[in-house]
């Protein structure tokens, strides 16, 4: 059940990360030209696009079918509940993981905060508590 509850979540937060993603490469105008500095010859950006759009939900799905793993094996090890969630644990883990992927977003790209934020807020939410609820929902 613990598995299941990780693949949902990683859908879940595929979905967040595909929409911010797909986002930051549409609102830059010069996008295209960008793109195509650093792609191949006759490899278009709508490639990389779609690329993005089959990708990255299975990536998600893969890695929040670890995160579930994870949850579980630290549920047997230390069965605590607390800070909302049945396993205070993997939640602070989770916490400390969004805390440090913000403080490396602050400190690389200023411009992007705000959409790093969001995913990092998304990010907390949905493995911190969502994923221990779902996992001990039976």
């Amino acid at each position: 059940m613990d598995i299941l509850a990780g693949v949902v979540c990683g859908l879940a937060m595929g979905t967040i990360c595909l929409g911010v993603g797909i986002y930051i490469l549409m609102s830059n105008r010069d996008m295209y030209d960008r793109l195509s500095k650093f792609l191949p010859q006759g490899f278009s950006p709508t490639v990389v696009m779609l690329g993005l759009v089959i990708g990255v939900p299975p990536v998600g799905v893969l890695l929040g079918a670890i995160a579930g793993l994870a949850s579980r094996l630290v549920d047997d090890s230390f069965p605590n509940a607390g800070l909302g969630s049945p396993n205070f644990v993997f939640t602070v883990a989770i916490l400390c993981l969004a805390a440090l992927a913000t403080l490396i977003l602050l400190l690389i790209r200023k411009r992007l905060v705000w959409l790093g934020l969001l995913i990092n807020i998304a990010f907390a939410g949905i493995f911190g508590w969502l994923l221990p609820l779902l996992a001990n929902w039976r």
